[in-house]
């Protein structure tokens, strides 16, 4: 498998990364090109970046239509400094050592590669496929290095890509000025932007939607759920067989058009914040609460697939556990109506992280606090609730 590699800051990612990614693709032959956002690149320390979850989303948004071009976070994950010879060790254990890896870079890049951390490993690696960019020397900057490194020579692969003056920093100062961005960057990538407040200064910052408070639209669901009935004060025999004070369904809620609309609101940036890519649940129970959340993405430009995980696997079909768009090594969020003893979102969880997904929040709208609450936040999930019992039988907002 021949595996192309471009890294960067991605801070933001352009058309211009697009294109020499697509031209690679062609021009070299790759089955895929992987983009790598940087964690905490030793070369521009002095540089000040945006936050890693936002420039990976960035990626995923800007390549999501093309099959062939994938995202890692191997990078951003990495605590400490981040050096391209570790990344190409781990892709080479990873992928296997019989894949070809394809370095990607421009010569300004190039300019630079005798300071990179033991650039003759890296030539051992893979293989260089350079692009040129404007206001660069292209046979200057090659001699300087063949002159340092010989076997760099069988390594070097030329990409042809049209000239483009574009770069992360012009465009961090057009929005910075609030300057159009468009053309520049890929339409998913300009509302991201302009929706999170990227790059403006900080004084005319809009609340980014990730940081939007949660507790308005919760308080508005328990009175909702009051109105319609989804929430009764009383004695009632549960079906474990103990007497409760309240009664819950949440099914009441979560197919209310309105109460829909509400766990949308309030779910929405708790998911976005957390860095999730998908969100599912168990059914019956969390699927309209799912698909709430999924249309509420959408509307904002930026959609979170759904999924849900079935009791059991089918014993037909394809014999899934898991329905929906979920693709396996995601980032997800796990929610349900309500947590009692945390059975059924420990149930979807275990069925998420069996695809190789990581779970990055989990959420329920009503905690019961009957101790599954404290077992997930045991277990080292991100357990939140809108909701939850009092030890006096009561239901109060709590996100």
């Amino acid at each position: 498998m021949r595996v192309g590699i471009l890294g960067g800051t991605f801070d933001p990612v352009h058309v211009g990364h697009l294109i020499i990614a697509e031209e690679a693709l062609s021009q070299l032959a790759l089955d895929r090109v992987l983009f790598i956002p940087t964690g905490q690149p030793w070369l521009k320390a002095d540089q000040a970046l945006s936050a890693g979850e936002h420039r990976l989303k960035m990626v995923e948004l800007a390549t999501a239509s093309n099959p062939k071009m994938d995202v890692s976070r191997i990078e951003v994950d990495r605590s400490g400094p981040t050096y391209t010879v570790d990344t190409l060790e781990q892709l080479k254990r990873d992928l296997g050592q019989d894949v070809q890896l394809y370095f990607i870079l421009g010569l300004d890049a190039l300019e630079q590669f005798h300071r990179w951390e033991q650039p003759e490993r890296i030539i051992e690696l893979c293989e260089l496929a350079i692009a040129s960019r404007p206001g660069f020397q292209n046979s200057r900057i090659l001699d300087e290095q063949l002159g340092r490194y010989p076997k760099l020579g069988s390594k070097v692969n030329f990409v042809a890509a049209p000239i483009m003056d574009i770069s992360g920093s012009s465009i961090r100062l057009r929005a910075s000025e609030g300057r159009s961005i468009k053309y520049r960057v890929p339409e998913a990538v300009e509302r991201y932007i302009n929706r999170q407040g990227l790059y403006r200064p900080v004084d005319s910052l809009p609340k980014p939607v990730s940081l939007s408070p949660v507790g308005p639209s919760a308080q508005r669901l328990l009175n909702l759920s009051l109105a319609r009935g989804a929430l009764k004060y009383g004695e009632f025999t549960l079906s474990s067989g103990k007497t409760g004070s309240y009664y819950f369904d949440g099914r009441l809620l979560s197919l209310d058009p309105e109460g829909a609309m509400l766990i949308g609101q309030a779910l929405l940036p708790l998911i976005r914040q957390a860095g999730a890519q998908a969100v599912g649940g168990p059914t019956l129970a969390a699927d309209p609460i799912v698909t709430a959340v999924a249309l509420a993405s959408q509307e904002e430009g930026d959609g979170i697939p759904a999924f849900i995980v079935r009791k059991e696997t089918k014993e037909h079909g394809l014999g899934q556990l898991i329905e929906g768009p979920l693709v396996g090594g995601s980032r997800v969020a796990i929610v349900d109506d309500t947590c009692t003893t945390g059975g059924s979102l420990l149930h979807a969880i275990a069925a998420a992280e069996g695809l190789g997904c990581s779970v990055v929040k989990v959420i329920a709208l009503l905690d019961r606090r009957e101790g599954g609450g404290d077992e997930l936040r045991r277990r080292g999930y991100d357990f939140t609730a809108l909701m939850a019992a009092t030890p006096e039988g009561k239901i109060e907002v709590v996100a």
